[in-house]
């Protein structure tokens, strides 16, 4: 049964699971599939791939998977996956490929894993397991590929079998982590010494440690007095630090630097207020690709440090399909010892969506209908998680089509967190100096920021609203809100409110009336075009409280869909 990648929403039916004639492979992978697995999933007992990666699925992976005697290959990557890895997976004894990259899972490595005599690749990267690499997985014969960066392991890296090769494994991301075969470049482990031993060191070290002590307060102080200029900086340093540790271990300057030939020009994709885009290219072994985007923030930017923060945070708590993906991040220095921040996405190969709205040469055409309307969905539903389904609510504060990417398979990313706010959960104040605060000015940006932002007005999810609704304006009708013919009062809303709903054709965009779609049924088209301007109008109104809401606009989208999906 094959259904990937047909935007499949809610629940599993659970009948799916009841089918104990499924004999090859049951493909649910990259929709918006929720809910929990149930104890039925046991009855597939003679399916041989089980792929239900990068959906939105989430609670404990079910011990019942245990009885799926018949699994080769197992992939649950890209969920929401919270709890510890069963053990019954090791009764999976002709599994060969196990995937449960980026979701949630916490405990430690079953051992059990070890009794899967045929396991060739397997992939934990990006979760919360701790404790110690189980050593049996090294007495594998088979396993040739092993992902395990990004967790929270500690204890000695096993020197042979697998860990020998350092192309089959990653581990990357475990602080805790020692040993293992030199190429590793971890740091030795540490052998205990015998009581006796530590009571002589004791003697020895404890004045010594009294003296570093008190002269490393005294350098600090020094250093304090010395630095003032750049205590804005330093003040966010500790945050910083302590959200980069919970959940987004850090890749080295030196890695970044290298990953980009240098932050060179040629690797540059974009640019901002903020901070520069690089592509690079990263060795993560379990990763779909090792081809990353580096956003390098610009600290001498006043707002730049706080945008870094904001960036963190917001990205560290929320997780959908529609999300850009965050991968890893780097706080440290420079080799001149300058501050040097960064964050490491998916890189998205077909650039932000203003590259296809706004072509400026003519090898990029122009978006078919069937692709904006799928790209407004993307949108709309990651918006709708933001501001009801994640805690506490993300207001993301600067939607424009520069910040949405497109993936290969066209899918929409929402990005740029850099202005985003966090709503229902207390703010540690202490963490945004004044000067950080004073920098942001108005959230957004002209043409798509919400009006009442610009009069003093509190960041909501209306003001989001009012930049969908622009954003979906532009899509539809091929003009940018900051158009030279927007002038004396006229705006891209009102242009696209008049033409409602008998005038369409004037304000629709001409090319998308040269669609096939358009042939086949130039009516039902027309009716779905003016729903789609009718949501952008609704979206972009100047009072909030007239402002359709993204869980309404979503659904809205959604229905057109179905009906343009409908014709013959």
């Amino acid at each position: 049964m094959k259904l990937s990648s047909n935007r499949l929403t809610g629940a599993i039916p659970e009948v799916i699971f009841s089918l104990s004639s499924l004999t090859d492979s049951l493909l649910l992978s990259d929709n918006y599939l929720s809910g929990v697995l149930p104890l039925q999933i046991g009855n597939l007992k003679h399916a041989t791939t089980l792929d239900l990666s990068r959906n939105i699925l989430s609670g404990q992976v079910p011990r019942a998977l245990g009885d799926c005697a018949s699994l080769v290959s197992l992939a649950l990557d890209d969920n929401h996956f919270t709890g510890s890895i069963p053990p019954s997976i090791g009764d999976l004894k002709g599994l060969s490929v196990l995937n449960f990259t980026r979701n949630a899972l916490s405990g430690t490595i079953p051992q059990e894993l070890s009794k899967i005599h045929g396991l060739q690749k397997l992939y934990l990267a990006h979760n919360n397991l701790s404790g110690a690499i189980p050593q049996l997985l090294a007495n594998s014969s088979a396993l040739v590929e092993l992902d395990l960066s990004y967790n929270h392991l500690d204890g000695e890296v096993p020197s042979y079998g697998v860990f020998s090769n350092i192309s089959r494994i990653s581990v990357i991301g475990n602080d805790g982590l020692c040993g293992g075969v030199a190429e590793l470049k971890l740091p030795p482990c540490v052998v205990k010494p015998h009581s006796q031993q530590k009571l002589l060191q004791l003697k020895i070290l404890l004045p010594v440690a009294g003296i570093v002590i008190c002269l490393s307060l005294l350098l600090l102080f020094v250093l304090f007095l010395s630095k003032g200029s750049r205590k804005g900086l330093d003040r966010n340093n500790a945050t910083q630090d302590r959200l980069l540790d919970i959940k987004y271990p850090r890749v080295s300057y030196l890695e970044l630097f290298e990953a980009t030939d240098g932050f060179s020009p040629c690797n540059l994709i974009g640019a901002g207020k903020y901070g520069s885009v690089y592509k690079g290219n990263l060795s993560f072994t379990a990763a779909r690709s090792s081809v990353v985007a580096v956003k390098v923030f610009t600290l001498q930017q006043p707002g730049s440090s706080r945008s870094f923060l904001a960036e963190c945070e917001a990205l560290r708590r929320v997780k959908h399909r529609n999300l850009i993906n965050i991968i890893t991040c780097c706080s440290g220095m420079d080799t001149r010892g300058n501050d040097f921040r960064a964050l490491v996405f998916d890189f998205m190969p077909r650039y932000s969506l203003d590259r296809w709205l706004q072509p400026s040469n003519e090898q990029t055409h122009k978006l078919s209908l069937a692709h904006l309307l799928n790209i407004a969905i993307d949108v709309a539903d990651a918006l709708d998680y933001l501001h009801n389904s994640s805690w506490p609510t993300v207001i993301h504060c600067d939607l424009k089509p520069s910040n949405i990417l497109l993936g290969g398979d066209w899918t929409a990313y929402v990005a740029d967190f850099g202005l985003a706010k966090l709503v229902g959960e207390p703010m540690d104040r202490s963490n945004l100096n004044i000067e950080s605060e004073r920098t942001i000015g108005i959230r957004g940006t002209i043409g798509y920021v919400a009006p009442e932002y610009g009069a003093g007005g509190q960041a909501s999810v209306a003001g989001d609203a009012y930049s969908f609704g622009v954003t979906l304006l532009e899509m539809f009708t091929g003009k940018t809100p900051t158009d030279d013919m927007f002038t004396e009062g006229l705006t891209l809303h009102l242009l696209a409110e008049a033409g409602l709903p008998d005038k369409i054709l004037e304000i629709i965009d001409s090319e998308l009336l040269h669609d096939e779609l358009y042939d086949d049924d130039s009516g039902i088209l027309i009716n779905c075009l003016t729903s789609v301007i009718e949501v952008g109008v609704s979206c972009s109104k100047d009072s909030q409280s007239e402002r359709m809401n993204m869980k309404h606009a979503a659904a809205k989208l959604h229905k057109i869909r179905e009906v343009i999906e409908g014709i013959p």
